[in-house]
């Protein structure tokens, strides 16, 4: 980590010509986020507007994979070296950041005096990182995993009927499938794409406490709602509405070539880029009185730091606040997101955004944060799977039975 130092020794420019230096100088904070989709230009030009407001502090903002990211946090934190000032992680995964005292609660004086206040966010975000009244994240935003359709192929295939009422269910899904295939539409009708997101959103309709353990240590993924929504997946991918397995996805969606696709908000700026006529719902759902989208929130951390200074802490704590209060219209218009800064909404119109309807008070209650301690370890073994189960690689109740295992060894071998 770079910044600037000022030694005062006795060969040294007078104490007031150093003190005068160096209150000119701004304040270096390093920041790393895991912005690298569509939403990492957006990002960049996020932090340059913060840059370019005022001079008394400069954000380098270094963006990676998340899997990079959380790979090589815990050797910075463990050697003390090149720890970034200021992170964006997912909120899923400060328990454990926590638990293994790798984070650094905010200094609620701090956070007062560059304006930061709890009031200022969304109530759920903000407390979701709120820990034994310790305060470890700010949140960015809350961000979803929706549906996707073809507006276009909508119209030409007469498809409109199931999606005026905002819903698509399972039975729908099928039924539209097979007329568009009837009138000749031969690409894909749904996709399999993240599967531990897609699979996360009909799990919480199932069953809507989103448990993944019942004493928040051993998991508890091997049941019979996480059962039948791996057979739903199964179900579409044997009946033929669904890629294969080394068809990608997202460039059949943005070629014309599927109907229905599931991904992220995140992910709007490159549809858009993509030149598609797009709507966008909730996720597909079993029943559409019971409606979940997956969700997690980006939030600003701060990792555990000996060498980081009560200077650069206000600097970041400018920071944070400056793209909340400035720039979260950027971030909803442009990245697709859903700011967690309150006001920004005030200035947005939610039926203009395709995310807006994320942000409407009645549809709170669709927003699936999931929490469990152990996060990282149920998403690699969850994520492991992948196509396995589908494709007949392994059975279903052996796939659920691997992963159940996979994160009690992992959780015993910490």
């Amino acid at each position: 980590m770079k910044r600037v130092k000022f030694l005062v020794a006795a060969m040294a420019l007078p104490m007031a010509m150093t003190a005068m230096t160096a209150s000119a100088a701004p304040v270096e904070i390093d920041y790393w986020s895991v912005f690298t989709g569509g939403d990492g230009a957006t990002m960049q030009s996020m932090v340059d507007t913060f840059n370019e407001s005022q001079d008394e502090v400069h954000v380098n903002h270094t963006p990676m994979t998340a899997d990079d990211l959380y790979q090589k946090i815990p050797l910075a934190v463990q050697t003390g070296t090149e720890v970034p000032d200021v992170a964006v992680v997912h909120i899923e995964r400060i328990p454990n950041f926590v638990e293994n005292e790798m984070l650094w609660s905010y200094d609620e004086e701090i956070l007062a005096e560059a304006g930061i206040s709890a009031g200022d966010y969304i109530e759920s975000a903000y407390n979701a990182s709120n820990i034994d009244d310790e305060q470890y994240g700010i949140p960015l935003d809350v961000h979803s995993y929706v549906t996707y359709y073809n507006k276009d192929l909508f119209d030409k295939y007469g498809l409109n009927e199931y999606v005026e009422d905002g819903v698509l269910t399972f039975d729908e899904l099928k039924e539209l499938g097979d007329k568009a295939k009837e009138q000749g539409f031969e690409g894909d009708v749904f996709d399999l794409g993240w599967m531990r997101a897609q699979l996360l959103c009909f799990y919480a309709q199932l069953d809507p406490s989103l448990t993944l353990s019942e004493d928040g240590v051993e998991p508890c993924i091997n049941n019979e709602n996480m059962k039948k929504v791996f057979e739903t997946m199964k179900d579409l991918y044997d009946g033929g509405y669904t890629n294969k397995k080394d068809q990608d996805a997202a460039a059949e969606f943005y070629g014309g070539e599927m109907l229905v696709w599931m991904e992220g908000i995140w992910m709007k700026a490159a549809v858009v880029d993509a030149g598609i006529n797009f709507g966008m719902i909730p996720a597909v759902a079993y029943d559409p009185a019971v409606i979940k989208n997956w969700t997690s929130s980006h939030n600003f951390v701060q990792f555990a730091d000996e060498e980081r200074t009560e200077e650069e802490d206000l600097a970041v704590a400018k920071f944070i606040k400056f793209m909340g209060e400035h720039n979260s219209e950027t971030w909803a218009k442009d990245a697709g997101q859903c700011p967690a800064y309150v006001s920004a909404w005030d200035n947005l119109d939610l039926d203009e955004l395709p995310q807006g309807f994320l942000a409407k008070p009645e549809n709170v209650d669709t927003l699936a944060i999931y929490s469990y301690q152990y996060w990282g370890l149920f998403d690699t073994a969850f994520s492991r799977v992948g196509w396995d189960f589908v494709d007949g690689t392994i059975s279903i109740d052996d796939a659920l039975a691997q992963i159940d295992a996979e994160i009690t060894d992992a959780i015993a071998a910490q």
